[in-house]
Parts: structure tokens; sequence; C-alpha cells
């Protein structure tokens, strides 16, 4: 009895209609919901790396470039005419006689 119920069949001028049922369609929407839902997610994470990516390369660039500076400036500061130009203004050293310099063999 509760079979003849769930399968109510309409008869119009000899065309039969019977209600649809909604399982299947309720099922295929929330799968192809979730599977776009899933997409999306996949993009915005792959979007997000892309910035992450950028910005460590930004980061390798300018460390480069400090690279660079420091070594530009190490070379300056360890000039021979510099060290000998501070030792004899800011230390007060001097040339040695010849006297001062010992030879070891």
């Amino acid at each position: 009895m509760s079979e003849a119920l769930h399968t109510t069949t309409i008869k119009i001028n000899g065309f039969s209609l019977q209600r649809p049922q909604l399982l299947p369609i309720v099922a295929a929407i929330v799968l192809v919901s979730l599977l776009s839902l899933v997409f999306v997610w996949s993009r915005i994470h792959a979007i997000n790396l892309e910035y992450d990516i950028s910005s460590l390369e930004r980061q390798i660039r300018l460390g480069h470039q400090q690279i660079k500076q420091l070594k530009l400036e190490a070379a300056y500061l360890s000039r021979d005419t510099r060290i000998e130009s501070l030792a004899r203004k800011e230390l007060g050293l001097r040339t040695p006689a010849s006297g001062q310099i010992i030879r070891i063999d």
C-alpha cells in the first residue's frame, strides 16, 4: 500500500506523468556544488602561493643587492692607502726607521 502512495501517476488525455525522484537531482546538485567549491579553493590557494613566491623572489633580489653593496664597502674599507691614512692620522703611527725592522728567517 505504501508503494502505491510513492508512485503517484497522473494521467491527462492518455499521457501519464509521474512524480520525479528528487534524491538523485539533489545529490547531483550537491556533488556539482562541492566540486565547484574544491576548484575555487584550489585556484585561490594557487594564487596565494604565487603571491608568496613573488614576495620571496623580491626578498632574494634585495638580499643579492645588499651582498653586492657590502662587498663594495668591504673592498673600499680594506684599501691599503685608506688604512695607512687612518693609522697616521688617528693612531699617530709613522713609517718605521731602518733599525726598527728586524727580519726573522
